[in-house]
């Protein structure tokens, strides 16, 4: 018994022995605590314990620790320790127990890293994000890491460039670095970052790296060819596209073309400022017009088209009517339309060239100028270009400006050329003078006999000028007749529209009479602007018919100092009789002499003085132009 109490306060002193050495200085020992979780560090795949004086570490998974099989590792010098884990299979959570030399565990059980990263990133959304700002807005993140309360969001991860790259935090990558990035495309790298524990320090308050997913920035489409149309002032822009323009420094945002069933975008719609290219005062400024496939939610933006227009050519006019003089040359930037009567205009340009091409469309009394409807013309050149009446009919629109110019590059032998959209216009009403209008009319001349001919021009009607005022020739065949006109009313200078102007034409009988007979010929009427009437005036000339003979006799009248004439022959249909009473005796008559006379009645008593001559006619009822005729002297034995 004594020597067991012995024994007892030997280990007591012992055990003290311990604790004085543990309190001591060099070369003493320290007292052991339980070791303690500092940090669970997943960024390096370590736990960092506290060693708290331990000089061996313990650790095993949940299944070893259960059967004591332990892992032992000395403590690293200081106040902790590194335990390694990167052995422990990432796929799925792992427990890990730990002890220090005085057996109190601690469990730290190693999360699994997310199954399943997906990264993609939105191009429609970069529009408008100045190129310092992060990408973070365009990145769509799906993962099974996180809450809803905590999702995985863009700071939560870090990319790298290529295989070979360096991981990087997401801040780095910004819209400028993305357009870089899209020049030649490229592929990036994400993935969640690691997150060490450091609060709770069970590995609960951290999370492992990701796997890595790959996400291909495609090269952006190369610029496409836009093209402009300068007659009808579009731009060859379509569904996918965006447009917008830069006009005296000041530059548009970006306009999208949504709708399927666009072909182009007119220019009008591009510059918005009111201007159509029509008119000087609405002629197109210079400008420059950039085009390219707006970015989708997969597809990023193309690369940009860029157009630069010169400001519209404004046509210099002005429009006269008239001809154009025969000195006029390139230096002369009027446009002379001039009537050629009602059946054609034509248009002179002395500066139209084919360097220098000008173009005309007409549109019609009814139509409205519609530039995607209208037929353009051209004219390069400088002499007149003659338009029919059947395509510029009375009441219609001219329209002339100066066509569009395709650019050309330079050659050995000509300069380069330079892109012009086709200028503004000008117009003109169609409206034609009035042509001469000849009297319908049958003329008929007997040489000798016939006085002077006339018939008359109506040269225009109210409310529009005469084309023609002055008669040149008169032509019967090959033979000028010689004629004189009379106005009505005298013309003046200038003339009066609301007045109506005509000539009376006389055909002098002198000249006439010398001219060969002809039958219903037509007079060829030339007037001085060169308009001809072939067909309204026709002629006969002829020599004069000798009027036949009637048979007739005389007798006494019934009445003292009277006479009375029988009429033998009959009386042919549509005729009558009629007489005259003359000192001399009546001969050598036609049938163009009218004779209007006194109605004759058969054998009724005629006052007459011996010596006297009575004349009895068978003329036309309608013209009373002799048919035949009998001139009887009248002597005391026809006198009672």
């Amino acid at each position: 018994m004594k020597k067991f109490k012995k024994m007892v306060k030997y280990a007591f002193v012992l055990g003290f022995a311990a604790v004085l050495l543990s309190l001591t200085g060099k070369g003493q020992v320290y007292a052991a605590y339980p070791v303690s979780i500092n940090i669970v560090d997943y960024e390096n795949e370590n736990i960092i314990v506290n060693n708290n004086g331990n000089t061996k570490i313990y650790f095993a998974t949940e299944n070893d620790a259960a059967r004591n099989s332990w892992e032992v590792m000395l403590a690293d010098v200081g106040l902790t320790s590194e335990i390694d884990f990167s052995w422990v299979s990432p796929t799925v959570a792992q427990t890990i127990v730990i002890k220090g030399e005085d057996g109190t565990q601690h469990r730290v059980t190693l999360r699994e890293r997310a199954r399943k990263l997906e990264v993609s990133i939105s191009y429609d959304k970069m529009a408008g994000l100045p190129k310092s700002a992060t990408i973070a807005t365009m990145v769509n993140i799906m993962s099974s890491a996180g809450s809803g309360l905590e999702p995985i969001t863009f700071d939560n991860l870090e990319w790298r460039k290529g295989e070979n790259g360096s991981w990087r935090h997401t801040s780095s990558l910004t819209v400028a670095q993305l357009e870089k990035l899209q020049i030649k495309g490229a592929d990036l790298y994400f993935r969640i970052m690691a997150t060490n524990d450091t609060t709770l320090r069970d590995g609960s308050a951290g999370r492992r790296i990701s796997k890595e997913v790959r996400l291909k920035i495609a090269k952006k489409a190369s610029p496409m060819v836009v093209g402009i149309d300068g007659e009808d002032f579009t731009a060859d822009i379509r569904y996918g596209k965006e447009y917008r323009a830069t006009i005296n420094g000041l530059t548009s945002n970006w306009v999208q073309v949504t709708d399927r069933s666009t072909r182009n975008v007119p220019l009008a719609l591009i510059a918005n400022d009111g201007s159509t290219g029509l008119t000087a005062d609405k002629s197109f400024p210079a400008m420059v017009i950039q085009i390219r496939n707006y970015a989708t939610v997969r597809a990023a933006a193309s690369k940009i088209t860029e157009i630069e227009l010169p400001a519209q050519r404004i046509l210099p006019g002005p429009i006269v009517e008239g001809e154009a003089p025969a000195d006029a040359d390139s230096s002369d930037s009027k446009i002379y339309i001039n009537y050629n009567g009602s059946a054609n205009i034509s248009i002179t340009i002395p500066s139209a060239s084919s360097d220098n091409p000008y173009q005309y469309c007409v549109v019609k009394p009814g139509d409205i100028f519609d530039l995607e409807r209208v037929a353009w013309y051209s004219i390069t050149r400088s002499t007149a270009v003659k338009v029919l009446a059947s395509r510029a009919t009375e009441g219609s629109e001219i329209f002339i400006r100066q066509k569009e110019i395709k650019s050309k590059p330079a050659t050995r032998t000509t300069p380069a050329v330079s892109y012009e959209l086709a200028s503004t216009y000008l117009s003109h009403k169609i409206a034609y003078p009035s042509v001469p209008v000849v009297e319908t009319k049958n003329l008929t001349f007997v040489k000798g006999i016939s006085d002077d001919l006339t018939f008359n021009i109506q040269l225009n009607n109210a409310g529009k000028l005469p084309y023609e005022t002055e008669i040149n020739t008169i032509k019967l065949g090959t033979r000028e007749i010689d004629f004189s006109p009379s106005y009505t009313p005298v013309l003046t200078d200038p003339l009066n529209p609301a007045v109506e102007y005509s000539i009376t034409v006389t055909l002098k009988k002198e000249h006439l009479n010398d001219l060969p007979n002809s039958y219903s010929r037509a007079l060829y009427i030339n007037f001085k602007n060169g308009t001809v009437d072939r067909t309204s005036v026709r002629l006969t000339i002829q020599s004069p018919t000798p009027a036949t003979t009637l048979t007739a006799t005389a007798a006494k009248g019934t009445a003292v100092g009277s006479t009375s004439i029988r009429v033998i022959t009959t009386v042919r249909s549509g005729n009558k009789l009629v007489y005259t009473k003359d000192a001399t005796k009546v001969e050598g008559l036609h049938t163009e002499n009218v004779i209007t006379g006194t109605a004759f009645t058969q054998e009724a008593d005629i006052p007459v003085t011996a010596g006297e001559y009575i004349t009895v006619y068978e003329v036309n009822a309608t013209t009373n132009k002799v048919v035949r005729y009998k001139c009887v002297q009248i002597t005391s034995l026809f006198i009672r």
